[in-house]
């Protein structure tokens, strides 16, 4: 329960658990440890009532009435969520039909959001938080994006109200240097509004968090609003869950997470399959837990991985736990960093480190996932298909001849990362003068 000595926050984050979506962990971790600083969380947020298995499975409708759920240390509001018109349509005929009706409508969703809320699905975020601060003095607004069309409430409740407001950033916005932008007049029209209403409503805020310290700069550079990078960090508690630590039969190496066009998993690929060619008897396999979700990926692997379907799996989404113990069971974790982007830092990284398990980049960004791996010393980054090839050769003589190496999760330099230190640097934020 809310302690008289705490400073009620509040904090808009379309992601919170019970959403099994990386993206809720980054404000759950908050939630959890910023009663330490003095701070008493009230999170607002959508319901997540399904089990997330497909993307269908984001848009579908909640049940009614809003749910209040009362922590120790923080509460949860979380609110209806009903979708729209497209979010009807792809629920009902999915992906196959009717394509160009649910362009046509996300085109004018995302058009029209910027001049009014009804655009938005889940605009009834922020008329609660809205009532909310009508009735409870808030010290500070924090609101996590995506979806960036949330940081309009940040605007118009310190426009109406004169809070301090927090823009804070998971992936850049407008600024991204990987989304396309350009490909077509839609998306050539949408990212000039993105880009406009971006530095119109986050200039307002107090300050601006970001997941890396690039994507920060950029943000600082478009809207004015001095930055900081806040890693996601490490939860070591979460591998609590863990029964079974012992490494798996065969020689496994494991991707966890979403995978893009603009990763370059071909390379790491390429040297998995000489890898095979050169043992007659290998036993091994690369797995990709929950890469089914994302169909065109799914396909991608299958595609460069032709011929070689006994050493790959792709599977659909698994539970949290499954996820945890596959991690500290692994020969390898992969990592495919974003080559020759160097703020793009996927969340996935810190859980592999807390894992304890070896961590295998490639290709390198030459940026922030280097850094934080070399820093670490959580792994090895490489760039070079001969040289990926060398290295696994040695991990798969280590593992024949029964060697089980792991991290030490308990050095200071890997303490570095935790959550908890984290939300300290957030604290920090919050109480300096940023403008």
């Amino acid at each position: 329960m809310k302690s008289s000595t705490l400073k009620p926050i509040l904090i808009i984050s379309y992601f919170f658990p019970p959403c099994s979506l990386t993206a809720s962990q980054r404000v759950f971790s908050w939630a959890k440890w910023l009663h330490k600083f003095g701070y008493y969380p009230v999170i607002v947020t959508r319901k997540w009532e399904t089990k997330l298995k497909t993307l269908k499975d984001v848009s579908l409708p909640s049940s009614d009435g809003i749910e209040h759920v009362k922590n120790e240390h923080y509460e949860v509001y979380y609110l209806p969520y009903k979708g729209n018109l497209r979010d009807r349509i792809y629920q009902k005929y999915g992906e196959s039909k009717y394509s160009k009706i649910r362009q046509a409508l996300t085109f004018l969703e995302l058009f029209f959001q910027y001049f009014s809320n009804v655009a938005i699905p889940y605009s009834n975020i922020y008329s609660f938080s809205k009532k909310l601060i009508q009735k409870e003095r808030f010290s500070h607004l924090i609101i996590s994006g995506n979806p960036f069309n949330t940081f309009k409430f940040g605007y118009l409740l310190h426009k109406t109200f004169g809070i301090p407001w927090t823009a804070d950033y998971r992936d850049a916005w407008s600024t991204s240097e990987i989304n396309d932008h350009t490909s077509s007049l839609f998306r050539r029209i949408i990212h000039s509004l993105d880009r406009k209403f971006e530095k119109k409503w986050v200039s307002t805020a107090h300050s601006v968090t970001a997941s890396s310290g690039p994507i920060g700069k950029s943000i600082e550079k478009l809207t004015g609003v001095k930055s900081a990078p806040l890693f996601n960090g490490i939860a070591f508690e979460d591998f609590n869950v863990v029964k079974d630590d012992s490494k798996l039969e065969d020689f496994t190496i494991t991707y966890i997470g979403t995978l893009y066009d603009g990763q370059k998993i071909e390379l790491f690929c390429s040297a998995f399959k000489k890898l095979i060619d050169q043992h007659t008897d290998i036993k091994t396999k690369l797995l990709f837990p929950g890469l089914a979700f994302f169909g065109e990926q799914e396909s991608r692997i299958k595609k460069i991985m032709e011929g070689y379907e006994d050493y790959f799996e792709c599977s659909d989404r698994i539970p949290r736990e499954d996820i945890l113990t596959l991690e500290k069971r692994a020969h390898l974790l992969l990592h495919v960093a974003w080559q020759g982007y160097k703020g793009i830092i996927a969340s996935k990284i810190y859980e592999y480190i807390a894992s304890g398990t070896k961590i295998i980049v490639a290709p390198s960004d030459n940026g922030a996932i280097e850094d934080i791996v070399n820093s670490s010393g959580c792994g090895c980054v490489l760039s070079d298909e001969e040289d990926l090839v060398k290295f696994l050769e040695t991990e798969y003589t280590k593992y024949k001849e029964g060697i089980a190496e792991s991290n030490d999760i308990s050095t200071d330099r890997i303490q570095a990362f935790s959550r908890e230190r984290q939300v300290e640097n957030l604290v920090t934020i919050l109480e300096s003068k940023m403008v």
